[in-house]
């Protein structure tokens, strides 16, 4: 009996180590499954990120964009995969408007939603080389300079400061002519790339000062921008990245190509990944155009609401303008706002054709305003250099700078 027992044993030992095989291999095919499932899904990073054009090596010895292309350092995808901004999301801490001028007073009437956004912070190009910038001069020195960057001061301007590095020359001067008081931003640069934009908050809808954002990048001088992240439409690259590609004819484009020219268009002519594609540096949605082919605009043909356009708009003013090659024009206006009963009245300030006539008698080319009214800010050697009308700063979405 006994000897019966134990062959029944040894018996029953085989079936047991082939089941624990057959388990093992069962576990660890679930496993392989798991870990290619895992290796092959979309990352959320690739998903918010931007969309960039594809690094090409050059065709031949006559390329002569190789030197001063960005270098990207993060992951392309497809145009398709990013995510939409939040708007209905986003908190707007300002209740009071501006004027009935003031475009973000008007609400968002776009139902299409299908903006492009991104966490990520905007990649450093490898391009620039920063030295320590010259000091702001003192009130002593405000008649040291007669011109900057070869443009003669006129009798009414007044030097105020400058910021140069090896790559940028930037000199502001000051106009006061009665109650109305503005800043010139004479401005060079050795690249395209030296013309730098960045997001409140490293998110196209952030929120932060003007002074905030500027201190976050180590900006030597710094406007407020277009206030991209206030709307759902436009055309918006940055640091060549394509963030938005949605059309729009309520506002019109300006952007910056890769040999630096100041290009405007109406926003609903043009395609953001072909423009990214073909190496458009920065853009804009905001507007009007002020000056094309060095003549302003008449005050019919500015694509704003006819209220905007009527003669006593005058209204703080942040623009743009374009000289010749690599050399731009900068206009911050200030303004002043006295309460009168239930409303308010604007002392200073200017209205469009005024803002063009100006960037015209300046030689521009090419001008273009971005938002306004209490987002004017000018930020220049670690400080606001002019007077944002709302006593204070306002928060807004991103700025345009040089370091």
């Amino acid at each position: 009996m006994k000897k019966n027992k134990k062959e029944n044993v040894k018996k029953k030992d085989p079936d047991a180590a082939k089941l624990g095989f057959r388990i093992m291999a069962v576990l660890t095919g679930i496993l392989v499954v798991c870990v290619g499932l895992l290796c092959t899904s979309p990352s959320k990073a690739a998903d918010d990120a931007p969309y960039f054009p594809p690094v090409t090596e050059p065709d031949t010895e006559t390329d002569t964009e190789t030197e001063t292309d960005p270098v990207h350092t993060e992951p392309y995808t497809d145009f398709e995969t990013l995510l939409p901004i939040d708007i209905e999301g986003v908190t707007f801490e300002e209740t009071e408007p501006d004027t009935e001028t003031d475009s973000k007073t008007d609400p968002v009437t776009e139902t299409e939603t299908e903006a492009v956004t991104t966490e990520a912070a905007v990649t450093a190009q490898e391009t620039t080389a920063v030295t320590k910038p010259v000091e702001q001069q003192g009130a002593g020195d405000k008649q040291k300079y007669r011109e900057y960057n070869g443009r003669k001061y006129a009798d009414n301007e007044t030097f105020v400061g400058e910021y140069k590095t090896d790559r940028v020359s930037i000199g502001v001067s000051h106009v006061l002519e009665g109650d109305l008081s503005y800043y010139i931003c004479d401005i060079k640069v050795k690249s395209v790339y030296d013309f730098h934009t960045a997001f409140a908050n490293n998110s196209i809808s952030g929120r932060a000062y003007t002074s905030k954002i500027s201190q976050s990048v180590g900006a030597g001088f710094a406007i407020n921008g277009d206030f991209c992240g206030y709307r759902s439409s436009g055309i918006i690259i940055r640091e060549g990245g394509l963030y938005r590609n949605k059309k729009s004819d309520n506002w019109d484009l300006c952007y910056l190509n890769k040999y630096g020219d100041l290009i405007t268009c109406k926003n609903d002519k043009q395609d953001g990944k072909t423009l990214a594609n073909d190496g458009v540096w920065q853009s804009w949605c905001f507007g009007p155009t002020l000056v094309e082919n060095y003549k302003a605009l008449e005050t019919d043909q500015f694509n704003t609401p006819d209220l905007s356009r009527k003669e006593w708009a005058r209204e703080p003013r942040t623009a743009i303008g374009q000289i010749d090659e690599l050399h731009y024009i900068f206009l911050v206006v200030d303004a002043k706002r006295l309460t009168q009963g239930v409303g308010w009245e604007t002392v200073g300030g200017m209205n469009f054709r005024e803002l063009a006539d100006t960037f015209e008698a300046l030689g521009c080319k090419t001008a273009y305003n971005l938002d306004g009214g209490g987002s004017t800010t000018m930020w220049l050697n670690g400080k606001v250099a002019n007077e944002p009308t709302m006593q204070g700063e306002r928060q807004i979405s991103d700025i345009i700078y040089f370091k």
